[in-house]
């Protein structure tokens, strides 16, 4: 099945939004365009073989630093920066005039280039001064100063070479194949625009939501906390987006993103976490939640395929016409991260908004014993431990901060005890903290009487 069906077909069937499709890349259009380009050409007797050998020349004239008196022939996408230093994109409208350029010794009418051939050389000779039978035409050019060419100018990139003019061959459809697809390209990001917004309401009304929910202090959520947590320490650790780890880091294509959400949502399944969501709102709110992991799952499919549509097209445009410009083009305008930053705006929304209003027991946990911070110290460096492992540290006579290797251990005392901490802990935290306080009491009877220590009593 050819691209062009295929990509129609995939734009009708995977649901996306009316108005998504209805800015996706036009890429029959576009090969229209390319059609009436190639017969413009043949009309001048430019076939594609010919102008790709021409251009050969100048790309290896290019890569080797000569002269530009060497160039026979350049085909410009005219105000393309060769510095690099344009940093601001000019309006879809301004981006694209196209020439196809070659040059004409003004006192002998010929092509002082000894890489042609002698056909090329005369059918080009021929094109410059048969003005009148082919409608190409001999551009007078003043010799202006660099100051003198607006950055957008419709002739900044021609190269003036003194003794020569510049003859530039008459075609219109390439004009239209870059103004339309330029013009699409500035329609996605658009789109990126409206539905960033969009969905960045949706997910900070979802937040409020699931801050209500899982509010410590409402009895009714109280035994709902840790099942949220849950779902969303399996969600972090799904990766789902984005790799964290050293081998697999990175956003991740649409089809792993994919396979990834499906084993998020079988793992909760699997663990009944959807079952001990107690009343519809909970539910509701986790359906919600899903959706949106859905919605940036569509949004990396649908930049996906128009990526890869625009890449497909500049590929017919060059094996169509020969005129070389797919690996010049992205240099003019980049095509719109649609998919890979609208996966991270949202999911960096997901995390502020969402997942930080239940927080989770990783992020509070002592650096040393890896559990939770029972009566936590914050030392003068602010690094922050349980107070059992500080003890343990102090009676070591380990006086340097582990993190950081401050000197901050040895003068901690209760004025160091981080009560603010401890209240949240408490609050969120209430099973871990009733248990590591228990473990912690019984490891104190084990520091006073051994071993044999046992915190139940034992009447004979």
């Amino acid at each position: 099945m050819k691209f062009g069906h295929r990509f129609k077909e995939t734009l009708k069937k995977e649901g996306f939004p009316p108005d998504w499709v209805e800015s996706a890349i036009s890429y029959s259009q576009l090969k229209k365009c390319i059609n009436r380009l190639t017969n413009e050409l043949a009309e001048l007797g430019l076939e594609p073989e010919t102008l790709r050998k021409l251009l050969k020349h100048v790309e290896d004239y290019n890569a080797a630093n000569r002269g530009d008196d060497d160039r026979p022939l350049e085909y410009l996408l005219s105000g393309e920066q060769d510095d690099g230093e344009s940093e601001k994109k000019p309006e879809s409208n301004q981006l694209f005039h196209p020439k196809l350029l070659f040059y004409v010794n003004e006192s002998t009418g010929e092509l002082d280039s000894a890489h042609l051939n002698e056909e090329t050389r005369h059918k080009l000779q021929l094109l410059a001064l048969e003005t009148g039978m082919s409608n190409v035409r001999v551009v007078e050019e003043p010799q202006p100063t660099e100051s003198d060419i607006p950055p957008s100018s419709p002739t900044s990139g021609i190269r003036r070479r003194a003794g020569y003019r510049t003859v530039e061959v008459p075609l219109t459809s390439d004009s239209e194949f870059f103004s339309r697809l330029a013009a699409e390209l500035s329609g996605l990001e658009d789109l990126q625009e409206r539905e960033e917004k969009r969905m960045h309401a949706e997910i900070e009304q979802l937040g409020r939501q699931v801050a209500r929910l899982t509010d410590p202090d409402r009895r009714a959520s109280r035994k709902i906390i840790n099942t949220w947590r849950e779902i969303f320490q399996v969600y972090v650790e799904s990766g789902i987006f984005f790799g964290t780890t050293e081998v697999d880091h990175g956003g991740h294509d649409a089809e792993t993103a994919a396979e990834r959400f499906q084993r998020f949502a079988s793992i909760v399944a699997e663990k009944g976490l959807v079952d001990r969501l107690k009343g519809s709102e909970n539910l509701r709110a986790l359906n919600r939640f899903m959706g949106i992991n859905r919605e940036i799952l569509q949004g990396l499919r649908f930049g996906e395929i128009n990526r890869t549509a625009m890449t497909k097209i500049l590929k017919k445009f060059d094996k169509q016409s020969g005129l070389g410009v797919r690996s010049t083009f992205p240099r003019r305008i980049e095509y719109p991260e649609f998919s890979e930053h609208l996966a991270k705006a949202v999911c960096a929304e997901v995390h502020t908004q969402i997942l930080s209003s239940v927080p989770q027991l990783d992020d509070y946990s002592c650096p040393m014993c890896m559990d939770i911070k029972w009566r936590p110290v914050r030392l003068r460096c602010e690094h922050t431990f349980c107070i059992r492992c500080l003890i343990v540290m102090q009676t070591n006579k380990q006086h340097y901060c582990p993190l950081c290797r401050e000197k901050t251990v040895i003068d901690a005392c209760s004025d160091n005890l981080d009560t603010e901490l401890a209240a949240f802990l408490k609050k969120w935290f209430p099973q871990e903290v009733k248990q590591k306080q228990r473990y912690n009491e019984h490891m104190a009877g084990v520091d006073q009487y051994g071993e044999v220590y046992t915190d139940k009593c034992c009447v004979m």
